[in-house]
């Protein structure tokens, strides 16, 4: 696996990694092919097909939170990326939750963009996200 930077979709998996929580509906459409496929594996019930469905339920995420996203390692290239990651979730209610998530990503690509896309974690560390 080349690190090609240069390369439509391994430069978008690093726009989604860096962003996801700012991009708006239309944009995850220039990300995602139409029947793009999205899993959080802790989490298979909330399989999301197509960019519409990826952008409810990254939304729903959001609300009452207030993110850091660091993108620490991104490999990959044409056809497939590895991220790893750290998001930070710090509760706007003022409890005082604070949520950091270390996130493996798989992204599989086709013709510069996310066919399917998996993301590894431990949802023990993410139970305070889900309510």
């Amino acid at each position: 696996m080349n690190n090609s930077d240069s390369t439509p979709g391994f430069a978008r998996v690093r726009h989604l990694c860096e962003q996801w929580p700012w991009l708006k509906r239309e944009e995850l459409h220039e990300i995602f092919t139409p029947d793009c496929e999205y899993i959080n594996m802790p989490m298979p019930h909330l399989r999301c097909v197509g960019p519409d469905q990826v952008f409810n339920l990254l939304d729903g995420f959001i609300a009452p939170w207030e993110l850091e996203l660091n993108l620490l390692h991104i490999k990959g290239d044409e056809e497939a990326v590895l991220t790893e990651r750290l998001e930070r979730f710090v509760s706007k209610s003022g409890n005082g939750i604070i949520v950091e998530l270390q996130v493996m990503g798989v992204f599989q690509l086709k013709d510069g963009k996310i066919t399917h896309w998996r993301d590894y974690f431990d949802s023990q560390q993410s139970k305070p996200l889900l309510g």
